[in-house]
C-alpha cells in the first residue's frame, strides 16, 4: 500500500513538473490603446483564442509607455524584463532606428520559411524587401491609408463632390469657402497630422515613383517634379482656403473643426474612425476618397507600414513569439479583427467578402486594395524629420516658399546621406 501511494505522488509530482514546463508566458508589447473598453475586448477575446490554442500558455500584455520616436521602445528591448514580441508603430525610419542599434532579430527566413510572405500584399512585400538590402525586421500589422474625409450630407446637400483633378479639386475648395465653411482642417502642431496632408499633396503632384525616390535619396527634393507640391500648399494658404490660423492647432483641435462641421474636410486615416467615436460622431455619415491628381492613376491614398512586430534580439520566448505572429496572421483572427467595431486599420492583404463596422472603412479598403503612396513621415530618416515638419509649419504660416521649403529638406537629407 506504502509503494502505491509513493508512486502514486511520484507520478504526480512528475505530472506537476511537466506542466511546469509546459507553462509559459509570452510578454506582449501593446496595443496603445488597450485601455479603451472596444479594443480591450478585442484583444482579449484574441489573447483568450491564442492561450486555449497553446495549452499551458500565458499572454501578458505590457502597455507600452511610448514609442520609437521617444526612445521608450529601446529602453524596452535593452530591459531584461522586457516584452517577448512588440506591437508598435512603425515604418522605416523607425524601424532603421532599432535595427541599427542590433534592438531587434532579422525575420527574413521566416517570410518563406513560415509562409509570411503570403499573408501580404506582394506590393507590400516587394517594399519591405526593399528597405535594408532584402532583410526584413519587422511584420506589419496594419497600414496606414490617408485620403480626404468628409461629411456627406454636407456635401450631398450643397451639390458637392470630390472631383477627379487638382484643378477642380482647387474650385470645389473655393466653392465650400464662399458657403462660409473651412475648405480642410489641419493641425500642424501634431507632426503626424501636418504629415497626413502635406504627404497627399505631394503624391497628388509627383506621384508614386517620384516621391519614392526622394524618401530613398535618388530624387533631390528641390528638384521641380517634388517641388509642386510645396507650392501648392503655399498657394491655399496664400488663397485663403487654408488659413494661416490654423499654424497653431493641434491634430485634436483641427478634428473639432471638422467633427462639427465647421471645416469641410479633413486628411486621415482609418485609425481616425476612433476619434469619430470618442468625439460622438456619426461615422455613418463620413465619406472618404483619396487626394484628387492630375496624373493618371496617381489619385491614391497615401500611406507605409503603421503599425509592425517586431522580435526583441533578447526574446526570452522567441518561437513563442514566432507562433504568435502566425496567429495574428491568421485569416482568423485578421477577419475577427478586421469586422469587429474597434478596426481601425488597413490590414496588410486583401480581405475578400469582409464587411466593416463601418461604411467608411470599407471605402478606404477599396480605394488602397492596388497599393497606396508614400507618407514620407514614417520613410524619411530621423535626422530629417524635424526639418520636415518645421517645413510643413513654416508654408501653412506663410513664412517660407515652396520652394525654400524643399530646398531646406534637401540639405538635411544630404547631410544624413
Amino acid at each position: 500500500m506504502m509503494k502505491a501511494l509513493l508512486r502514486g505522488a511520484a507520478f504526480a509530482a512528475m505530472l506537476a513538473a511537466a506542466g511546469e514546463l509546459r507553462a509559459q508566458t509570452l510578454k506582449m508589447w501593446g496595443p496603445e490603446q488597450i485601455t479603451e473598453p472596444l479594443i480591450a475586448e478585442l484583444w482579449n477575446g484574441i489573447k483568450a483564442d491564442f492561450e486555449a490554442a497553446n495549452p499551458g500558455v500565458t499572454v501578458q500584455f505590457i502597455p507600452p509607455t511610448g514609442t520609437i520616436s521617444n526612445g521608450a521602445v529601446q529602453a524596452a528591448l535593452q530591459s531584461d524584463a522586457g516584452p517577448d514580441v512588440m506591437l508598435t508603430n512603425s515604418g522605416v525610419g523607425r524601424v532603421t532606428v532599432v535595427k541599427n542599434a542590433k534592438l531587434v532579430a532579422p525575420l527574413t527566413k521566416y517570410y518563406e520559411g513560415r509562409g509570411w510572405k503570403d499573408k501580404l500584399y506582394p506590393w507590400l512585400f516587394s517594399e519591405l524587401k526593399g528597405q535594408f538590402g532584402g532583410e526584413i525586421y519587422e511584420v506589419p500589422d496594419g497600414l496606414d491609408s490617408l485620403g480626404v474625409w468628409y461629411h456627406k450630407d454636407m456635401f450631398t446637400q450643397n451639390g458637392w463632390a470630390i472631383p477627379k483633378t487638382w484643378q477642380d479639386f482647387v474650385l470645389l475648395m473655393k466653392k465650400i469657402d464662399a458657403a462660409g465653411v473651412q475648405p480642410l482642417a489641419i493641425g500642424p502642431r501634431t507632426t503626424g497630422s501636418a504629415g497626413h496632408l502635406f504627404g497627399n499633396l505631394l503624391q497628388s503632384a509627383s506621384g508614386t515613383a517620384a516621391v519614392g525616390k526622394a524618401v530613398r535619396g535618388e530624387l533631390s527634393w528641390s528638384d521641380p517634379s517634388m517641388v509642386t507640391g510645396a507650392k501648392r500648399l503655399r498657394e491655399l494658404v496664400d488663397g485663403g482656403l487654408i488659413k494661416k490660423e490654423m499654424a497653431g492647432l493641434d491634430l485634436d483641435g483641427a478634428a473639432r473643426l471638422w467633427f462639427t462641421k465647421r471645416a469641410a474636410m479633413f486628411v486621415a486615416g482609418p485609425w481616425f474612425t476612433a476619434n469619430a467615436r470618442k468625439a460622438g460622431y456619426d461615422l455613418a455619415n463620413a465619406g472618404f476618397a483619396p487626394m484628387p491628381s492630375d496624373i493618371a492613376g496617381e489619385a491614391k491614398p497615401t500611406g507605409g507600414v503603421g503599425w509592425s512586430w517586431l522580435l526583441p534580439a533578447n526574446s526570452k520566448q522567441p518561437e513563442l513569439a514566432l507562433k504568435w505572429i502566425d496567429f495574428i496572421l491568421s485569416d482568423k483572427v485578421m477577419r475577427k479583427r478586421a469586422q469587429h467595431a474597434a478596426s481601425t486599420m488597413l490590414y496588410p492583404r486583401d480581405l475578400p467578402g469582409i464587411e466593416p463596422p463601418t461604411p467608411v472603412l470599407k471605402d478606404i479598403f477599396a480605394a488602397s486594395a492596388g497599393g497606396v503612396g508614400y507618407n514620407p513621415s514614417v520613410y524619411l530618416p530621423g535626422p530629417v524629420l524635424d526639418t520636415y515638419f518645421q517645413v510643413i509649419q513654416g508654408l501653412i504660416s506663410a513664412q517660407i516658399t515652396g520652394e525654400q521649403g524643399m530646398a531646406g529638406i534637401q540639405a538635411k537629407m544630404a547631410a544624413a546621406q
